[in-house]
């Protein structure tokens, strides 16, 4: 019974966001196609890079959502309602404090502009200043909300919030479409963005207080001194993963902005994009049953842990895996179908795109097992290792190289970091098996994926068809040749039967829960 609720809401969960992330999907290409007809370039230069400096400001959050939501899961699975309401008042207040500090901290940046965008383009007729302060307090408002949100994930019901933000994304889209096509201003095209953000926002949380009403009857009580002490604990570890992720994504755009200006960095934002929408699709899926491996790792034994995790780590290699072939086949095809050949890069920004997309989707089940099993502790400053290594080969690469030199320092960080221990960590501690057998599966994944984009490739020069039958035809190449040979190549493995086996039980459970 417990296996079956477990499986149903993960399948309505990933579901839901299926459809949601295919609905912003193609509002997000209309939106963008608008965009870039009825602005500068430069503007989505500026939007990229703000984005990247306010992402930096919330290294305010010190990790401690990651904290409070592991906490939440006990409680949660016990129906203890008094536990729940306390972490959650302890969350607010904490959340709070986080979105004053960002607020104003960001409000000291603003005297700084000028030097970070030292050279404003013409086309950018509006004030820099104010820009940037309808980014900030879009941000730091949030954090006043998303603290029930948090409580939804937690519980596996991650369709709402799925639910209400795709609404309100709607409106925002629509909204912005005509702003763009009627008045071409930037300005009122960030604060509908901002109004339906405070709009989405507000209206979760009254959805989340009718659904968790007891959430109320303890609202003036406080977190214990040991549960309190266990959250704070957790959150300093994840601050250390926190600060050294962002400086790790978080900084690419701001030296690639050092070193190439506004203009690249606005045709590298379409890459970013595109690789995002293939990460939020797959997000969706494996973040979705994050409280459901939470739950196995709370209830059920190692050998049970060790299935589970077998089949996400071969689905990550499959997904992930997938993904990488097709932005290194097709994403200049699609560049250039989409917006103009004036807008592409060159085909090695798309490899290294295609491997860092790659390496994280790889790093993607021993996250979500770090994160269920609690060890926050485990590699806190080995995080901060892989931003200073970043940081080093980004500015020595991205002079010479430009931003593929800036991606190639992110892989190369990662790969001699994090990219092992994580790995190590989980298989060693948590599912207390022989980290070489995840290696040498890594090595024959990759080989695989290597081959088939080469297979690939080397048909591909004989397409001599217009640019849309060969995009077509690539699209086909990938699906079927990187398909077949993991299928040709796995079908007989433990974890391909297993995700043939889950995926029909899923069916079954799904159907007779609707039915």
């Amino acid at each position: 019974m417990q296996d079956s609720s477990r499986t149903f809401n993960s399948v309505k969960n990933i579901s839901f966001g299926l459809i949601s992330q295919v609905i912003q999907m193609v509002l997000g290409f209309i939106t963008r196609t608008i965009f870039i007809k009825y602005l500068a370039v430069e503007y989505l230069g500026v939007n990229s890079l703000f984005t990247n400096i306010i992402s930096m400001l919330s290294l305010a959050e010190l990790g401690i959502g990651s904290a409070i939501i592991y906490s939440l899961y006990k409680p949660l699975a016990e129906k203890n309602e008094y536990e729940i309401a306390i972490i959650l008042q302890f969350y607010k207040k904490v959340y709070v404090s986080i979105g004053s500090f960002i607020f104003f901290t960001g409000l000291l940046l603003i005297p700084f502009l000028d030097s970070i965008i030292p050279h404003k383009p013409a086309s950018i007729t509006e004030d820099i200043r104010l820009l940037y302060f309808i980014f900030l307090f879009n941000t730091a408002s949030s954090y006043f909300f998303m603290y029930k949100g948090s409580l939804l994930e937690a519980d596996q019901q991650s369709s709402i919030t799925t639910k209400n933000t795709t609404a309100f994304l709607i409106i925002q889209n629509i909204v912005q479409i005509a702003i763009l096509v009627l008045t071409k201003n930037f300005i009122f095209y960030l604060l509908v963005q901002l109004v339906c953000s405070l709009l989405s926002n507000y209206w979760l949380t009254r959805i989340v207080d009718k659904r968790y009403h007891f959430l109320s009857k303890h609202k003036k009580e406080k977190v214990n001194s040991s549960l309190k002490k266990l959250i704070i604990s957790n959150t300093k570890a994840t601050f250390y993963t926190k600060i050294g992720g962002a400086l790790v994504n978080g900084t690419d755009n701001l030296i690639i902005n050092y070193f190439v200006g506004l203009t690249i960095l606005g045709k590298f934002s379409n890459y970013v994009m595109l690789t995002a929408i293939a990460t939020n699709f797959l997000v969706i899926v494996f973040a979705n049953v994050k409280s459901s491996i939470a739950n196995v790792i709370v209830k059920e034994d190692k050998k049970s842990q060790g299935i589970i995790y077998d089949v996400i780590n071969f689905s990550s290699f499959w997904f992930y895996g997938l993904g990488a072939v097709l932005m290194v086949v097709i994403m200049n095809d699609f560049i250039t179908i989409w917006i103009g050949k004036s807008y592409i890069l060159s085909l090695n920004v798309s490899i290294m795109i295609a491997v860092n997309f790659f390496m994280l989707g790889m790093q993607n089940a021993f996250w979500t097992f770090k994160s269920a099993y609690g060890f926050f502790e485990q590699g806190k400053y080995l995080v901060l290792l892989t931003a200073a290594i970043n940081l080093l080969l980004s500015f020595c690469f991205g002079y010479y190289y430009g931003i593929f030199g800036v991606l190639l320092a992110t892989a190369i960080a990662r790969l001699v970091t994090n990219f092992w221990y994580d790995p190590y960590i989980v298989l060693k501690l948590g599912l207390q098996v022989n980290p070489k057998f995840y290696l040498f599966k890594f090595i024959k994944y990759s080989v695989l994926l290597l081959v088939s984009t080469a297979i690939i490739f080397f048909i591909s020069q004989y397409l001599n068809f217009s640019l849309i039958l060969n995009f077509i035809i690539k699209i086909i190449l990938c699906l079927v040749i990187t398909n077949g040979l993991i299928f040709l190549t796995y079908k007989n493995t433990n974890e391909f039967l297993k995700i043939k086996q889950l995926f029909s039980n899923a069916i079954l459970v799904f159907t007779k829960k609707i039915t």
